[in-house]
């Protein structure tokens, strides 16, 4: 397409006993998607669409997923800011044993999901989030990205996972939607075409659906640095 690409796909994942809020059982999941991508006159765009069908024991799934990314770069200002927003969400669970299961899987999501840091606390799972971000060309080969993710359960009768798909903390008797926020910084240096260094900063603010939680969750920060030679 002009100013575009398209994906589309299908992944299928059989697991034993993977374990959700309503339980361990089996696991047959399809998934079916599509990726739209591209950018034209200062504008970029992302989004993509999913559903997933199949068995989980003696029960189907019904899950989907949906995330949009869109941005737009003021290339005649100084340091060309880029402002953009993010969002998604991803089903959650019903908490009905006799309905199919309704959480999303993820599948194999990066280890950086949300913001610039490598705080993934939570994975794209139950979830609806927001995040605004601006990034600024600093020089010709630094650039620092500022955003601010925000974070709900989609469904009230499932819990928070972590990127495995893993369940985190139990939602079922927690009537509080509000998992936390989390603004993170980075910088990016590209010394030459081997060689990078990236450095970021993360803040998790926990929310009304953490501080009910038992145990109770905590605000966490997190820091890091590291260096790319690609040869």
């Amino acid at each position: 397409m002009k100013g575009g690409n398209t994906d589309l796909y299908y992944l299928g994942l059989a697991r034993k006993e993977p374990r959700f809020e309503r339980g361990a059982q089996n696991e047959l999941r399809h998934t079916v998607g599509g990726r739209l991508w591209g950018g034209r006159n200062g504008w970029s765009y992302n989004s993509e669409a999913m559903f997933q069908w199949g068995s989980f024991g003696g029960s189907n799934i019904r899950a989907w997923a949906t995330a949009h990314d869109t941005a737009y770069r003021f290339r005649s200002t100084v340091f060309q800011p880029q402002i953009g927003i993010d969002a998604g969400v991803a089903s959650g669970d019903h908490g009905d044993g006799r309905s199919p299961l309704g959480t999303f899987n993820p599948l194999f999501p990066t280890g950086i999901y949300f913001g610039q840091a490598a705080l993934a606390l939570n994975g794209p799972v139950n979830v609806f989030l927001v995040g605004p971000r601006i990034r600024l060309q600093l020089s010709r080969s630094v650039t620092a990205t500022v955003d601010h993710h925000t974070f709900w359960r989609t469904s009230l009768h499932d819990g928070v996972y972590g990127l495995a798909t893993n369940l985190l903390i139990a939602g079922r008797d927690n009537p509080h939607r509000h998992i936390g926020s989390q603004p993170t910084i980075g910088v990016h240096w590209s010394v030459n075409r081997h060689l990078s260094v990236a450095a970021s900063y993360g803040y998790f603010f926990a929310g009304s659906f953490l501080g009910h939680a038992s145990p109770e969750g905590k605000n966490v920060a997190y820091a890091g640095v590291w260096t790319t030679y690609k040869f």
